[in-house]
């Protein structure tokens, strides 16, 4: 009997949806606004998560480390970002859904893990990262950012 990873695909799944909330809070204005000289833009960051997910999960279910980089499209659009991540989340999910997570795969770094270690690392802590980044973007704009987790800390038992 194998393990059962549905419960972990199912969070990947919840991953991307509140950072799907965080994108469709981009404006046009924010798409090309970076906080520094060298950092990513809104568009950029987007893009990374997006193309991230597709090397991970690829990664995950034997196909090796293949990353597409984090150039937008030329004129990107919130809309077109936004279809970007929810085909990557599909593509994501599908192929956890296909791979041997019991089994194992390599890690950037090349060494060989239990498939299912990338998966919090690559999908999930990865990009929790950049989402609060989106996050810290939407709030230097003056839009109110969703909850990172799900909730705000007001929201929280006292």
């Amino acid at each position: 009997m194998g393990v059962d990873f549905d419960w972990l695909i199912t969070y990947v799944e919840r991953v991307h949806d509140r950072t799907y909330e965080v994108a469709a809070l981009l404006t046009e204005e924010l798409l090309e606004w970076r906080p520094a000289h060298g950092e990513w833009t809104a568009a950029e960051l987007v893009t990374h998560i997006a193309n991230s997910r597709l090397m991970n999960s690829a990664n995950i279910a034997g196909g090796g480390l293949h990353y597409a980089g984090h150039e937008p499209p030329p004129r990107p659009t919130p809309q077109v970002l936004c279809r970007h991540l929810e085909y990557t989340s599909t593509k994501t999910l599908e192929r956890l859904r296909n791979a041997d997570l019991a089994g194992t795969a390599r890690t950037v770094a090349g060494s060989e893990v239990p498939a299912f270690m990338p998966v919090f690392g690559g999908l999930i802590e990865h990009e929790v990262h950049h989402r609060s980044q989106l996050c810290e973007y939407l709030a230097a704009a003056g839009v109110e950012p969703p909850p990172l987790y799900g909730l705000h800390e007001e929201d929280l038992p006292g």
